[in-house]
């Protein structure tokens, strides 16, 4: 058993906080995780991880240990070595989020494609409007939209959603139709619950920024619902391309202030140091990066 293979192990032990969960990201059974592990121990005369029925907890050793595995892995990699866990085929389970409603629209070919390229990876996805913390899950990509707060992920920019304001036709004939944003004041508004401010909304025109009160009659965080929502005349909303262009095109949806824009928002594909990035991870990175033109949808002029 190589010794660097046994370092890449505990790293990945130590990020997954399972040793099941390392054994199936690295394709390995069980017991060669923990033979590993053993090895690291002797070699390093020190006890790594206290295990227990329900959790693994490090030891102080094993952040000490940690440092210093990353440390050898890097010089191994540096020195022009094949790193092990990147030869051949990639292998393992890839744990990823997606946005729910854009993964539906843009991710089931971009997986397909993915399982076909390279069969031997379990893709485990979770759809999900929640940031979830990559490093505490075990998660190693994340699709995401909006402004990024600052952390140590990295970000890949892959794309910009655009977002239009609609309404349905039975809403108009109840209520005015909006000429200007501050007439949006007296119209029901469906709304995105993880947006902030929830009861404003903005538009950019040739005239500056403009930002109106609004009054959510429903507030969800699932643009598919958001859209079912506005299509049976519950409130105006601002929904992403994907969802809207289709239904304003088939009639069933009405854009409202053509000649006020609702900003975008940029689309990232984030994960954690690429340093430490799986080879599985990497190429389905790449893949995100060389099907990017499927998300730069055309929304009306």
């Amino acid at each position: 058993m190589d010794r660097i293979d046994a370092l890449q192990t505990f790293i990945r032990v130590m990020e997954a906080g399972s040793f099941t969960q390392a054994a199936a990201d690295l394709g390995l059974g069980q017991p060669a995780i923990t033979k590993r592990i053993a090895l690291l121990e002797e070699q390093f005369g020190c006890r790594l991880f206290v295990r227990t029925t329900r959790k693994l907890r490090p030891t102080p050793d094993a952040d000490r240990v940690l440092k210093l595995a990353k440390d050898i892995v890097t010089l191994f990699e540096s020195a022009g070595v094949p790193s092990p866990k990147r030869v051949g085929a990639p292998s393992g389970t890839l744990r990823m989020t997606v946005p729910t409603s854009f993964g539906r629209f843009f991710f089931s070919d971009i997986f397909a494609e993915y399982g076909r390229r390279y069969p031997e990876v379990r893709l485990d996805i979770r759809f999900t409007e929640q940031f979830v913390d990559l490093v505490e899950t075990g998660t190693e990509l994340a699709i995401r939209i909006g402004v990024l707060s600052s952390s140590s992920l990295v970000a890949r920019r892959v794309g910009t959603v655009k977002r239009l304001l609609v309404a349905a036709p039975a809403l108009l004939t109840r209520h005015r139709v909006p000429r200007l944003p501050n007439d949006l004041r007296q119209l029901p508004c469906v709304t995105y619950s993880r947006l902030s401010p929830k009861n404003e909304w903005s538009f950019e025109s040739e005239t500056g920024r403009h930002v109106v009160g609004i009054t959510p009659s429903l507030t969800c965080d699932d643009a598919d619902i958001m859209t079912l929502a506005a299509l049976e005349g519950l409130g105006a909303a601002v929904l992403p391309d994907w969802c809207a262009v289709k239904h304003i095109e088939a009639g069933k949806l009405v854009h409202l202030l053509p000649d006020y824009d609702v900003p975008s928002l940029p689309l990232h594909v984030v994960y954690p140091d690429p340093q430490w990035m799986s080879h599985r991870a990497r190429l389905f990175r790449d893949l995100i990066i060389e099907r990017a033109d499927v998300f730069a949808m055309t929304a009306l002029q």
